[in-house]
C-alpha cells in the first residue's frame, strides 16, 4: 500500500495561459514559474505549486498527483500494474514522480521529493465568538469586502469516471483510501453514483475527503477545490471575485456531506473551481453515510445548486437564468 501525504497539484490543459493566470491570481494563488507552454502556480502553503496548467488548444484534465510519504513510497507505486518508469519532474522544486493510470482512465501521478519553499505572509485565521465558546476579546474584525486572499493549499478534486466501482476498488487496494460518504440514486441507496474518498491514517483525524468519484459518460472533473483560512476569507473572496466579473456557479453555502462552507466559481474556460473551509475532520472509526438525497438538498444553507449540479454535460444556457433569478 502507497503511503500519501496530500494531494500535491492538479494539471489542467488551458487554451489561454495569460487569461488562466489573471484568474487564478484573482482567484487567490500565485504565480511560482512559467515556461513557454507551462504556468505552475502555488498557494500560501509550502508546497512549490498546486495548479499546472499546461496550453492546450483542448480544455481538460491532464492528471492529478499524491505526495508520497517517503521515497518507498515512490518505489512501491512504480510496482503498481501499468506503472512509468520513476522519472525526474521537470517542474519548479525537482523532485521524482511515478504515472499510473486508473481503471476509468485517470491520469494519475505519484510524486516524492519536491522542494518546499517558504510559506507567503498570510493572515491567520480569526478567532470567532460562539455563545458557549468566547475567544476574541478586545480586538475587533476588519475583513476587507474586496480582497481575495490567499488560498492555502489544493484541498480535493471531484473526477468524472467511466468505471466509478473499479476506480473506488483501485484507490482503495493502492493506497488504502477509506470511503467517507456515497452519493446514491435518489431514493435508492443500492446504486451509488459517486463516492468521497479519504486517507486512512488510523486515529489520526484527516480532511473527509482528497477525492470524489462521480460515475459518468465520460472522463473529465467536476471541480478542484481549494482550502481558505475561515468563512470571512471565503466570503471576502466571493465579493472581490464578483467585483472583478468573474463567473460564479453557486455560493456560498454550507454542504450536507463534508459539512464544509463552499463557494463554486467557473474559471474563463468552464472549469468549476472552488473555495472552502471548515470541513469535517475524520478517523478511521468514522462510518459513511448513503446520502440518497438529490443535488438541491447536498446543501444546508446558501443558494440551492441546480438539478443538474453533477452531471457533466452542464446546461449553461439554464445555469444564466439560474443565477439571474438569485440577483434579479
Amino acid at each position: 500500500m502507497i503511503n500519501c501525504k496530500q494531494l500535491a497539484y492538479v494539471t489542467m490543459g488551458i487554451p489561454d495561459l495569460a487569461l488562466m493566470e489573471r484568474f487564478l491570481t484573482d482567484f487567490g494563488l500565485r504565480l511560482t514559474t512559467r515556461t513557454s507552454n507551462t504556468l505552475y502556480m502555488r498557494g500560501a502553503g509550502a508546497a512549490s505549486y498546486i495548479y499546472v496548467a499546461e496550453h492546450s488548444p483542448e480544455n481538460k484534465i491532464i492528471s492529478y498527483a499524491f505526495e508520497a510519504a517517503s521515497e518507498a513510497d515512490l518505489h512501491a507505486a512504480g510496482k503498481i500494474n501499468g506503472a512509468s518508469a520513476i522519472e525526474d519532474i521537470d517542474g519548479p522544486g525537482g523532485g521524482q514522480r511515478v504515472r499510473l493510470l486508473t481503471p476509468g482512465g485517470h491520469n494519475v501521478e505519484v510524486v516524492y521529493g519536491i522542494a518546499p519553499q517558504d510559506e507567503l505572509p498570510s493572515r491567520a485565521a480569526y478567532e470567532l465568538n460562539f455563545l458557549d465558546n468566547e475567544r476574541r476579546f478586545n480586538t475587533n474584525l476588519r475583513p476587507d469586502r474586496y480582497e481575495s486572499g490567499l488560498v492555502y493549499k489544493l484541498g480535493h478534486l471531484v473526477p468524472y469516471t467511466l468505471k466509478h466501482d473499479d476506480d473506488v476498488e483501485w484507490y482503495m487496494e493502492h493506497f488504502g483510501m477509506l470511503a467517507s460518504d456515497y452519493i446514491c440514486e435518489p431514493g435508492n441507496e443500492d446504486n451509488v453514483l459517486a463516492t468521497f474518498l479519504r486517507f486512512n491514517r488510523g486515529d489520526e483525524y484527516v480532511d473527509h475527503h482528497v477525492l470524489l468519484v462521480i460515475s459518468a459518460p465520460r472522463i473529465g472533473c467536476h471541480h478542484t477545490s481549494f482550502e481558505m483560512c475561515d468563512l470571512d476569507a471565503v466570503t471576502s473572496a466571493h465579493d472581490y471575485l464578483l467585483s472583478k466579473d468573474w463567473n460564479l456557479d453557486v455560493g456560498y453555502g454550507r454542504h450536507y456531506l463534508g459539512s464544509l462552507i463552499y463557494d463554486y466559481w467557473f474559471d474563463p474556460f468552464g472549469n468549476r473551481i472552488e473555495h472552502y473551509t471548515d470541513t469535517d475532520k475524520v478517523n478511521a472509526s468514522y462510518k459513511p453515510v448513503y446520502f440518497t438525497g438529490t443535488a438541491d438538498q447536498t446543501t444546508q444553507w446558501g443558494p440551492l445548486p441546480p438539478e443538474a449540479f453533477f452531471l457533466p454535460e452542464y446546461d449553461f444556457e439554464r445555469h444564466d437564468k439560474f443565477l439571474a433569478g438569485l440577483n434579479p
